[in-house]
């Protein structure tokens, strides 16, 4: 179903926009004054070949965040985090690690969009960007290790419980029809110590809906896979919402032990998910994304970071931005990219040294030889689907599991 034009396509898909389609539009909820602006940025978006992560985004339409902290909302529950190790049965500890996850999808696709807000780009982080903050008991440590690409790689652990988190997330973007689809690249891998357990996980893609109209909103599609070293399991399916009827954000999964599935899961994501026990007729909630509020991020002072910390290195786009002053929410990102270009350029002249990131190391799969990284590479078929998982993973310097 399409809704430019009249356009014939070869296929259900939608029709693909025109710069005219573009100049007709009604577009809602811009900035005063800025709707010409966003009108030409679109036809930017829809003529554009290559990956969309590298367009220059006009300041009204970024979100104040920058795209590295966005590796914190797998924290934004503690206690979901660290009661993953509470069961010494393998079944519970995956269907704990399923809420845990559940408990993070909120925060990352559903929470920049509440209270008649729309979903906004976040700001590109500049190579070797840092973020660190902690949240609750869980402590979070955010790199920027790869611009072209870009590539984030976070951290999450809580000591006392034993538990970390590794992973590391790139995107690939494209418009298609009038949506944006962004097919997310890498993996997480929760280590559990008290039970020598890993459990890879891989991401949903994005469907950023809206875009022509300047109300974007996130659809989550594809499926996600939870693999763990103990035999089990988790998979679980992303359900578009139908173009007339239905629910968005709804999922359906099942969990298995040595392939003998134990749980079957349902609900929509953004609000309530519940899982039911084979044999069961009944279904006991799994995780209720709005019954609690995510976790304060509390970081360092301003003064007591880095210059390359987020909130330091984009303070003054995101107070030019709360303010609405765009010209200078301009002014201030220019800025950073005419620094960063001036640095690409000096590495290129080989009169600076070749960056190297300071907080995380990369193994290729096919050169894994700790048992950790072995253990990873190990599940890797197992995954349902076929995830864009990278060629190999990033892992903190100084992970919880390296740790005697």
């Amino acid at each position: 179903m399409a809704i430019f034009g009249k356009r014939k396509t070869h296929n259900h898909e939608e029709a693909e926009p025109t710069v005219k389609d573009v100049d007709n539009l009604n577009i809602k909820d811009h900035e005063p004054g800025f709707g010409g602006q966003f009108k030409d940025f679109l036809k930017t978006v829809i003529s554009f070949t290559g990956d969309l992560s590298s367009l220059t985004c006009p300041a009204f339409f970024l979100n104040g965040l920058s795209l590295l902290e966005y590796g914190t909302y797998w924290g934004d529950h503690p206690s979901c985090f660290t009661a993953v190790t509470e069961s010494d049965d393998p079944e519970e500890r995956m269907l704990a690690v399923t809420r845990w996850f559940m408990s993070t999808l909120w925060g990352s696709y559903a929470s920049r969009c509440t209270n008649g807000l729309t979903e906004k780009k976040p700001y590109n982080p500049i190579l070797g960007e840092q973020f660190n903050c902690h949240m609750g008991n869980i402590k979070c440590v955010c790199e920027q290790v790869c611009h072209h690409p870009p590539v984030s790689a976070f951290y999450l652990e809580s000591e006392k419980e034993g538990v970390s988190l590794n992973g590391h997330c790139g995107q690939k973007s494209k418009f298609k029809g009038t949506t944006i689809k962004v097919e997310q690249v890498g993996r997480a891998v929760l280590n559990l110590k008290k039970y020598d357990e890993q459990y890879v996980i891989t991401y949903p893609d994005l469907l950023i809906r809206g875009v022509l109209t300047g109300s974007c909103y996130l659809e989550l599609s594809g499926e996600c896979s939870i693999v763990s070293n103990n035999g089990t399991k988790a998979v679980i399916e992303f359900i578009q919402k139908p173009w007339f009827g239905g629910e968005y954000n709804r999922i359906k999964g099942k969990l298995t032990y040595n392939d003998k599935e134990y749980c079957s899961l349902s609900g929509r994501w953004s609000n309530d998910t519940y899982y039911t026990k084979t044999g069961s007729s009944s279904k006991e909630l799994l995780f209720d994304a709005e019954a609690e509020a995510m976790a304060e991020r509390k970081t360092p002072p301003l003064d007591q970071q880095k210059e390359i910390e987020s909130h330091r290195l984009w303070g003054p786009v995101t107070e030019a931005l709360k303010s609405k002053n765009y010209s200078v929410a301009n002014a201030e990102k220019s800025k950073i990219e005419d620094w960063q270009r001036k640095i690409r350029k000096e590495r290129e002249m080989h009169i600076i040294e070749k960056f190297k990131p300071e907080l995380f190391s990369f193994t290729m799969d096919s050169e894994a030889s700790d048992n950790y990284s072995k253990c990873t590479v190990s599940l890797l078929d197992k995954l349902a689907g076929k995830p864009l998982l990278d060629e190999g993973a990033w892992t903190y310097n100084h992970s919880l599991h390296k740790r005697s």
